[in-house]
């Protein structure tokens, strides 16, 4: 049995991490059996809700009094960095939600410090476990690489989340804690989905907005073009809306995918169109499914040898959501690598 620790005891720790853990595929091979949370509310009120659990107000304390593998971090972005640090000190393998980190400077420094131990490190990139992401993947590469396509996102929220208070401002909106709005927050999403179809962009186009909350000092909107050697991706992001939708489109010569939220993918192709069930990924009660999956693969890897890839993965999305910003900032396209 693999044991671990929860550090923040937030909404996505409470409903779709602990869920997941819960579970009857998980429950066999991982076990939570302690919480860090420095809010000394939240922690005690949390007691008596989950009295299978052990609470503690820092790291040091819950490190000294319990047997662990690995910790889980549910805590917003700006702590992370110092956690990740402190559990490599401690040969603690890692999960994180992400980002990541808050800059490319930080990422770097873990991406270092990960690499040069034995730490297993899996970021919350669950996005790739999706019906829906898979079946886009799945005609991507079946269309071949030599098909240029078009790829577009389309993400509507009416707000940021609000987390486990919501009688206070999201952290979301506060960037010195969450480093950006909904590019950071949603958008990072789906620049790991579009490099995971396509691999490395070339060059990236940002612009940043503020339609519906001129007092927020991160966007609310924002509009990302990926540039290619296969095609172009398209991801528009916006807090502004009046309801909650997801949309994507995969469009080439050969045929197309359209996904219009609901329970269904339009696919064309040979001229001809097929309907392919799948989740309502506006709807998040599917989402603990998709962490079920992230979890099966950190026990699975674990279990055998364990790889590097989940760090490389994080510290690209960190490179290129920073490329966003810096395009959005100057007001033009910056290249992703600098020629040597």
């Amino acid at each position: 049995m693999i044991k671990g620790a929860i550090i923040g005891f937030g909404k996505i720790a409470r409903t779709n991490h602990l869920e997941a853990y819960y579970s009857e595929e998980i429950g066999n091979v991982i076990k939570i059996n302690a919480v860090v949370e420095v809010d000394n509310e939240i922690r005690e009120n949390s007691k008596s809700d989950y009295k299978n659990l052990n609470f503690y107000a820092s790291l040091d304390e819950m490190y000294s009094k319990e047997n662990i593998d690995f910790i889980d971090i549910c805590t917003p972005p700006k702590y992370h960095t110092e956690i990740i640090k402190w559990a490599v000190d401690k040969e603690l393998h890692v999960i994180c939600e992400k980002p990541f980190t808050i800059s490319l400077t930080e990422a770097k420094y873990l991406y270092n410090k990960l690499n040069t131990s034995q730490i297993f490190f899996l970021p919350c990139h669950q996005y790739k476990y999706s019906p829906v992401w898979r079946e886009f993947k799945s005609y991507y590469e079946q269309l071949g690489r030599d098909v240029q396509t078009f790829m577009q996102f389309n993400v509507l929220r009416t707000g940021a989340d609000p987390g486990l208070n919501t009688q206070l401002s999201p952290w979301r909106l506060n960037k010195e804690v969450s480093g950006g709005g909904i590019l950071s927050d949603t958008g990072l999403h789906y620049l790991y989905l579009a490099t995971w179809f396509m691999g490395n962009p070339i060059r990236v186009t940002a612009i940043n907005n503020n339609l519906a909350h001129s007092d927020f000092n991160v966007e609310d909107t924002s509009q990302v073009i990926l540039k290619f050697d296969t095609g172009i991706v398209q991801i528009n992001l916006t807090w502004a809306s009046n309801f909650r939708k997801n949309e994507a489109k995969l469009i080439s010569k050969k045929g197309s995918l359209y996904y219009f939220g609901g329970e269904f993918i339009t696919k064309n192709y040979d001229n001809t169109e097929e309907l392919i069930g799948v989740p309502n990924i506006s709807d998040k009660s599917h989402y603990t499914e998709l962490y079920i999956n992230l979890f099966s693969e950190f026990a699975t890897t674990l279990h055998n040898n364990y790889h590097k890839e989940g760090i490389e993965d994080a510290f690209n999305s960190i490179h290129l959501l920073e490329k966003c910003y810096d395009s959005a900032k100057l007001q033009r396209s910056v290249k992703l690598f600098d020629e040597s």
